[in-house]
């Protein structure tokens, strides 16, 4: 569920707050309600993709590769290099969602155990660096059994905890409903919309497309 997502070939420093915050921060434990309340781990992941087993990143990056050549709901036309997904995604901070409460470790099957990620970075440099913005990746084995919604959740607990007070997403596709429900049903608002932005694979028509917003914290 897409929300994208700045150029892949630049990086907005992340505040103090964030990188004394970083390091602190636990696994946390939810549960898939559409799922009979299956159990999921969410795991931060704070010292770059080279902290994790290379075979999860190439799984990562070949599901990533996967969604944007189907082309309905990032920009990019053409994936990324692995070496260039990697700090893209994992270069700030990160989190992973594992099925059930193993840890990460080398040799899992990661197409049955591994359910998605997401980055949060700063959306903007400098002193506006308190505004964060999120990338989302469910993969493929994992669609329809509510990943999306926990890793929002998940999103919204840890985003003030780095922190970050306002969250945007720069381009969310007027025709992706399943993200749309997502981040209306978490308390998002339209702030913006920008006509005819995107040459999709799944319209004739040129999309519009959504920018979403919400303060963060209580």
């Amino acid at each position: 569920m897409p929300a994208l997502l700045e150029d892949p070939s630049t990086r907005n420093p992340p505040p103090s707050a964030h990188i004394r915050a970083a390091p602190t921060l636990k696994a946390r434990q939810a549960t898939l309600p559409k799922d009979n309340d299956a159990p999921i781990t969410l795991y931060p992941i704070t010292g770059g993709a080279q902290s994790l087993p290379q075979d999860l990143v190439r799984f990562l990056h070949q599901e990533f590769s996967a969604e944007i050549l189907r082309g309905g709901t990032y920009p990019m036309e053409e994936p990324l290099p692995l070496e260039q997904f990697a700090e893209y995604w994992f270069g700030t901070f990160a989190v992973i969602a594992l099925d059930g409460t193993e840890p990460i470790r080398e040799g899992r099957d990661w197409e049955s155990a591994c359910l998605g990620t997401f980055y949060i970075k700063p959306n903007y440099p400098g002193r506006c660096s308190h505004i964060c913005n999120a990338g989302f990746i469910t993969t493929s084995a994992a669609r329809g059994r509510g990943v999306g919604y926990a890793m929002g959740e998940a999103y919204l607990d840890i985003a003030p905890r780095l922190g970050y007070t306002y969250s945007v997403f720069n381009l969310v596709f007027a025709n992706n409903p399943a993200s749309i429900r997502i981040w209306d049903k978490l308390g998002f608002s339209v702030i913006g919309r920008v006509p005819k932005a995107a040459r999709l694979e799944n319209s004739e028509e040129l999309v519009d497309a959504l920018i979403f917003g919400r303060e963060l914290g209580n």
